[in-house]
C-alpha cells in the first residue's frame, strides 16, 4: 500500500488494508466496507491515469459492465466512484488464485478439470452475451479459482454492449491481450460474443498444452499470427489430450467466425457432452489453410527452428489493427525458393522410380493372403465378458478406463466399431467405465435457496428442497446432505434442508406505539392485527397502543392474531350533581368538560323534589373522556302525572319545575 492510501477512505466506506494486485492501469486491494463490516476487494486507478479521460471511461465501463451482471460465475460490483484524486471500484473479494497461476506452478490442466473450467467460463459468458456485454479482453489472469472450486470471470475494463458505437481504441489501434484476442479484433472489426469464444479457446489450448498457440516478442507480431498462421495440434505438444477435446478447442480456434461454435451456450453444451463421455457436436475440424502465396506476400517466414522460448503477452495493451495497412515486411527477392522448388522437383523424380519398381515387384509376386474376422459388438456388456468375446472372435484387447455415468466395469466403447472386420489378431481398443467422475460438494449453508442451487447446477449436481422451521430467516439453507466436503460422482443429487422461518413467534412490545406502526410491526413479525378496542388512560397519548393480547413476549404460532387496546385520550370522573336543579347539573358537568343530553329522563320520587336531578348516565364518579354527553334523570315528584317541565337543561318532557 502507498503511504498516500495509507488509512485513506474511499467513497465515505472502503479502507484499504493491504495491496494483493497490481495490474495495468489500477492497484487492488483488500479492503474493509466499514458501513457494512465486510472486505471487499477495491481496485483503484493509478492516479497519473486519473486525469486521462479515456483511462476513467475504461474504469467506468468496467464498473457499469459488471454491476448490470449478477451471476455466480462472474465477480459482483458493489460500487464506483471518484475519491482521494483518483477513482476506484468496490467489488466482491474472491478468496484462492487466478487460472494464470495455476498454468504458471502446474505447466498443464488435467483435460477433465480444463473441460470444467472452460464449461464454466462459457456459462458466464453465455450469460453476458444473452445480456448484449461481449467481455473482449478474456484470458487466464481473468479467470478466478475460488477455494471451494468456483469458477468467476473478472475484469470487464473493456467489455462493451454490442449495440454501442463507441469503442474505446485508439486512431488505427484496438484494446486487448494479443495473446488471447481474436482475429477480427486484431483486424479492428465489430465484435460479437463469438470473440470471446475464439478467447476462450486459446485459453483452454494453453491449459492443455502449457503454452498459448501463438507466440512472438511484440504484440502486433503475436496479433498478425492469429489472423494469418495456424495453431498446431495440441496432441502433437500433449498426446495426452484426448481426441474429442482437441476438436473442441480447434473448433473454437477458427478463423472465420462463422465455423466457430455460435455461442458460448454452445461450446459449453459440447463441453459437458465431452464431460459425460457423449459424442461431441463438432464433428471433424480443420483448421483452413493459409494460403501459401498471402503469406510469402506478407513477407511472412514459417518455416525454421525457435531459436528462443518467449512467454505469452499477459498485458492488456493498445494493439495496431492488422489489415490492408499493416505494415510488414518488405518481400525480398531470394535465391532459395527456387533452389527448394528445385529439391522438391528431384525427391518426387526419385519417389516416382522407387513406386515404379514396387509396383514392378508386387506384380511380379502373390499378394498373401490376409485373414479378416468380425469385429463383435460388445459396447454395453461387462469388461470380462467383452475381452472373452474378443478372443473368441481370434482378437487381442487392449483397455482404456474413462469415467463415465455408466456403471464401472462396463464397456462403453470399442474401436474398431462393432460389426466392422479387422485383420485376425489385430487389437481391439475397449473403453471401459471406471464410474462417475468424483467431485466435492460445495458449502453452500448460510446462502438463499436460490444460490445455493445455482452454485450446485453450476458443479453439475442435481438439487433437491425440503423445508423446515427454524431460528434462520426464510429461505436460507440450513443444512445440505451430502455434507460440504464429501466426494461423490459426478451428477448426484444434494438435499438441501430450507428454513420456513421459526414455528413459534414472539409477540413483540408494542405499548406506546402508533396504531400503524404497531401494525406494522406485528405484520413484519409473521403476525396479524385482530381486533381493536378503545379505552381512556391518562398516561398514553390518544390513539397510541395501551396493551396487547396476547401480551407482549407471549409465544404464538406464525399468522396468529394479536388484539389491540388503544388510547382515546385523558378521562375525567363525571361529578355528583344529584340533587341539584336541572340548571345548575348543568352548568357543573359543562364546567367538567362534559356536554348535556339533549333529552332528560323523567321518573317519579318520593325522595327528591320534582325538577330536580335523581342521577347521571353514566353515573356519577365514571372516568370518561372529555366531551362525553351525560343524560339526566330528573325527578318528576311523587305524583304519577308527567305534566310538561321547561327544563333549563335541553328541552325534555316533565312536570313544571316547583323550584325551576
Amino acid at each position: 500500500m502507498t503511504e498516500d492510501q495509507q488509512g485513506q477512505t474511499f467513497g465515505t466506506r472502503y479502507r484499504p488494508e493491504r495491496l494483493i494486485a497490481r495490474g495495468g492501469m489500477a492497484d487492488v486491494y483488500e479492503a474493509r466496507d466499514l458501513l457494512l463490516d465486510r472486505l471487499v476487494a477495491l481496485k483503484v486507478l493509478f492516479p497519473e491515469l486519473s486525469t486521462n479521460p479515456t483511462f476513467v471511461e475504461r474504469f467506468r465501463r468496467e464498473a457499469q459492465s459488471a454491476a448490470a451482471l449478477s451471476h455466480p460465475n462472474i465477480v459482483s460490483v458493489y460500487d464506483w466512484g471518484p475519491a482521494n484524486s483518483t477513482y476506484f471500484i468496490a467489488m466482491e473479494l474472491v478468496t484462492g488464485s487466478t487460472l494464470a497461476d495455476v498454468i504458471r506452478e502446474s505447466g498443464t490442466v488435467a483435460p477433465g478439470r480444463a473441460a470444467v473450467i472452460g464449461a464454466d467460463v462459457a456459462l458466464a459468458l453465455a450469460f453476458a452475451h444473452r445480456h448484449g456485454v461481449v467481455h473482449r479482453d478474456i484470458k487466464p489472469s481473468n479467470v478466478l479459482l475460488t477455494e471451494d472450486g468456483m469458477v468467476k470471470v473478472a475484469d470487464f475494463g473493456i467489455a462493451r454492449a454490442v449495440t454501442n458505437d463507441e469503442d474505446l481504441t485508439q486512431t488505427g489501434a484496438v484494446l486487448g491481450t494479443a495473446t488471447y484476442i481474436s482475429p477480427e479484433q486484431a483486424r479492428g472489426e465489430d465484435l460479437d460474443g463469438r470473440s470471446d469464444v475464439y478467447s476462450l479457446g486459446i485459453v483452454m489450448y494453453e491449459m492443455l498444452t502449457g503454452t498459448a498457440p501463438f507466440l512472438a516478442e511484440t504484440p502486433i507480431a503475436v496479433a498478425y499470427k492469429h489472423v494469418t498462421e495456424r495453431p498446431a495440434a495440441p496432441r502433437s505438444i500433449n498426446p495426452s489430450i484426448p481426441p474429442a477435446l482437441e476438436t473442441i478447442v480447434l473448433k473454437c480456434l477458427q478463423k472465420d467466425r462463422a465455423n466457430r461454435y455460435s455461442d458460448a451456450g454452445e461450446l459449453r453444451s459440447d463441453l459437458l457432452r465431452f464431460l459425460d463421455d457423449r459424442p461431441i457436436r463438432a464433428g471433424t475440424v480443420e483448421m483452413a489453410a493459409v494460403a501459401e502465396t498471402t503469406l510469402l506476400a506478407a513477407g511472412v517466414t514459417t518455416a525454421g527452428p525457435r531459436t528462443q522460448f518467449i512467454s505469452p503477452i499477459e498485458s492488456t495493451s493498445s494493439i495496431p489493427i492488422v489489415g490492408a495497412n499493416s505494415t510488414q515486411p518488405k518481400r525480398r527477392h531470394r535465391v532459395w525458393p527456387w533452389i527448394l522448388l528445385l529439391i522438391i522437383i528431384l525427391l518426387l523424380a526419385a519417389a516416382g522410380i522407387i513406386f515404379g519398381k514396387k509396383l514392378l515387384a508386387s506384380h511380379a509376386r502373390p499378394k498373401p493372403t490376409v485373414t479378416t474376422v468380425l469385429v463383435p459388438n460388445v459396447t454395453g456388456a461387462g469388461e470380462q465378458g467383452a475381452t472373452s468375446a474378443l478372443t473368441r472372435a481370434g482378437l487381442q484387447s487392449n483397455i482404456q478406463f474413462r469415467n463415465s455415468s455408466q456403471s464401472s466395469g462396463t464397456v462403453i466403447g470399442e474401436s474398431p466399431r462393432g460389426g466392422s472386420r479387422a485383420k485376425k489378431g489385430s487389437t481391439v481398443t475397449l473403453l471401459v467405465s471406471s464410474g462417475p467422475a468424483s467431485v466435492t460438494v460445495p458449502n453452500v449453508k448460510g446462502q438463499s435457496s436460490a444460490t445455493a442451487e445455482s452454485t450446485l447446477l453450476a458443479k453439475s449436481f442435481n438439487v433437491s428442497t425440503n423445508y423446515k422451521h427454524a431460528s434462520a430467516s426464510q429461505g436460507t439453507v440450513i443444512g445440505e446432505s451430502p455434507a460440504a466436503g464429501q466426494s461423490v460422482a459426478k451428477g448426484s443429487t444434494v438435499i438441501l434442508t430450507v428454513s420456513s422461518g421459526p414455528s413459534q413467534l414472539t409477540v413483540p412490545n408494542v405499548a406506546g406505539d402508533s396504531l400503524a406502526t404497531a401494525s406494522n410491526k406485528l405484520g413484519s413479525d409473521g403476525l396479524q392485527v385482530g381486533s381493536v378496542s378503545y379505552q381512556t388512560s391518562n398516561s398514553v397519548p390518544s390513539g397510541d397502543v395501551i396493551s396487547t393480547s396476547p401480551s407482549s413476549g407471549s409465544q404464538v404460532a406464525p399468522n396468529s392474531s394479536v388484539n389491540l387496546t388503544v388510547s382515546s385520550g385523558s378521562s375525567t370522573a363525571v361529578p355528583n350533581v344529584a340533587g341539584d336543579t336541572v340548571a345548575k347539573a348543568t352548568t357543573t358537568l359543562q364546567n367538567a368538560g362534559f356536554t348535556v343530553a339533549s333529552q332528560n329522563q323523567y321518573q317519579t320520587s318520593s325522595t327528591v323534589p320534582s325538577g330536580d336531578v335523581i342521577s347521571t348516565t353514566p353515573a356519577s364518579g365514571t372516568q370518561e373522556p372529555a366531551g362525553t354527553s351525560i343524560t339526566l334523570t330528573v325527578s318528576s315528584g311523587s305524583s304519577p302525572t308527567s305534566p310538561t317541565s321547561p327544563g333549563s337543561g335541553g328541552g325534555g318532557s316533565g312536570p313544571p319545575s316547583a323550584s325551576g
